[in-house]
């Protein structure tokens, strides 16, 4: 089953004909700027496609040809993992977004069958998943998204340039454009290009706070949460021969077990099977960069998988370090007053810890709201006069990913280093507990691993752990592990109970 056919999941956008019934006759010669070349920026842009009769973003590097990586992207080189909900997204707004990834090399792979999950130090019992996810690289996914955005003509993208600043109307009361210059021209004249509308999507280090101060207004609160969070990938050839690898992920548990990893068949072709393995180390147990321990690393991990590929497969790289990756939300929803005319998407307003794989799936989400918020604009006053929607847009986009925070930092919080100086609320450590307890339940119930599944993938709200249905089955084995077996007498009434509770729970996932 492939995850855009999911159950219960939304095949046409919420908006209807709204996708599709704007184009340049509608709109003027409206223009939009977006900063930074991103999956957020480019999602953004494919939004702005809708609205606008010209879109251009504007990225520091030189996007490559081919689906490499890119210096501006880092991260790009660890294992990325689209969600779902994401997928579904993409899909919307890229028709022949899957098919074209999986031309490219990318396969599906079955949530439950096919992918290894240790889990509180425990393998998960294959089970056949209503869901599957896309293995992959990120630089690949990032090529098929800039290659369907060629397909509308009204967006452009300029690419090595670099944005110094905001241009503002007399007043200061509404952002009119920006001041760039190319990256490779430090002391070349500055440029500038007027806009109805930017959107800021540059990244962790964005500078829109900074700008904002500088025209007198209050920049947004920022709130970190820091687990030391570090990363090390490293690319891997299959030999002739081999069999096939499965995707496989160790979870790291708060507090005790700091380390993980992930191991991930990437785009490959009949010749030459490549393999991206991940290790994951929190609370400033950080992967090693260098080969020999970067190996020690991997065979030290319970899970004899890493062990395996690391032994059995060819290194075709040196690992790569990252540990930018820091829980960091800026609070653009509670300015004081805004500067009109500027928004701000992705990294640039939250930053989530890539170990929970939210990312580009929030992003997605993200650029639906954004899509939103601008046609109930239009309908309310048009789009000639975008008087309020930074306000409305910032607002609506703190609903989006309130929950993704909440997951992130909730987990993160119970690393001691991230718990330093922060107050835990009792209601947040209870649902901590229940949480670690719904995780110690999966390895031994494959309908608790499904309802987790479809939370983690945003298809099902994260009250769903909460139904009836995964109570019961969560304190059922919480009892069951503090003591001895239930009788066989008994076996036939639980079996009973269970066969009532899968179909209950198939109300809600």
């Amino acid at each position: 089953m492939n995850p855009h056919n999911a159950p219960d999941t939304p095949t046409t956008h919420p908006l209807g004909k709204a996708m599709n019934s704007h184009n340049a006759s509608d709109t003027t010669d409206r223009h939009a700027i977006v900063i930074g070349g991103s999956v957020a920026g480019m999602l953004a842009a494919r939004v702005l496609s809708d609205f606008f009769a010209r879109v251009t973003v504007v990225e520091r590097d030189q996007f490559p040809d081919q689906a490499t990586f890119r210096k501006g992207v880092p991260q790009g080189r660890h294992a990325h993992g689209l969600l779902v909900r994401g997928i579904n997204i993409l899909e919307e707004y890229f028709p022949g977004f899957v098919e074209a990834l999986l031309k490219d090399g990318a396969q599906f792979v079955n949530m439950g069958s096919g992918v290894t999950f240790y889990i509180a130090g425990k393998r998960l019992p294959s089970f056949e998943s209503a869901l599957e996810l896309l293995s992959c690289s990120r630089p690949l996914i990032e090529h098929v998204i800039r290659r369907k955005l060629q397909d509308h003509t009204n967006v452009q993208i300029l690419s090595g340039c670099r944005v110094e600043g905001l241009c503002t109307d007399a007043e200061q009361r509404r952002a009119t454009g920006i001041r760039y210059r190319q990256r490779d021209e430090e002391s070349g004249a500055l440029s500038e290009l007027s806009a109805d509308l930017v959107v800021d999507a540059s990244g962790r280090r964005s500078p829109l706070p900074k700008w904002l101060a500088q025209l007198g207004y209050t920049p947004p609160e920022s709130v970190s949460v820091d687990a030391k969070a570090g990363y090390a990938s490293r690319l891997y050839r299959l030999p002739a021969g081999k069999g096939d690898v499965p995707m496989a992920y160790y979870m790291p548990e708060a507090p005790q077990q700091s380390r993980g990893g992930i191991v991930m068949p990437i785009e490959s072709d009949a010749d030459e099977r490549l393999i991206l393995v991940t290790l994951i180390g929190l609370n400033g147990d950080y992967p090693p960069s260098d080969a020999a321990e970067f190996e020690a690393f991997a065979r030290g991990l319970p899970a004899s998988l890493f062990k395996t590929v690391i032994d059995g497969a060819e290194p075709l790289d040196a690992p790569y370090g990252y540990r930018q990756v820091e829980n960091r939300l800026r609070k653009y929803d509670k300015l004081p007053r805004y500067l009109e005319g500027v928004v701000a998407v992705g990294d640039s307003v939250y930053a989530l810890n890539p170990v929970y794989g939210q990312g580009m799936t929030v992003a997605a989400l993200a650029s639906r709201a954004l899509h939103e918020e601008l046609a109930a604009h239009q309908a309310r006053q048009g789009l000639d006069d975008l008087t309020g929607l930074a306000k409305t847009f910032q607002r609506k986009l703190a609903t989006v990913i309130d929950a993704p925070w909440q997951l992130a930092t909730g987990q993160d919080l119970r690393w001691p280093v991230a718990a330093e100086g922060h107050q835990t609320p009792i209601a947040t450590r209870l649902v901590q507990r229940y949480f670690d307890t719904v995780l110690r339940t999966m390895p031994g119930d494959t309908v608790v691993a499904e309802a987790f599944f479809h939370v983690q993938n945003m298809l099902k709200p994260p009250t769903t752990l909460f139904h009836p249905t995964v109570v019961y089955r969560v304190l059922r084995a919480r009892r069951a592990t503090r003591r001895m077996p239930l009788e066989a007498s008994r076996a036939p009434r639980r079996r009973v109970a269970d066969e009532t509770a899968e179909r209950s729970l198939e109300k809600v996932s």
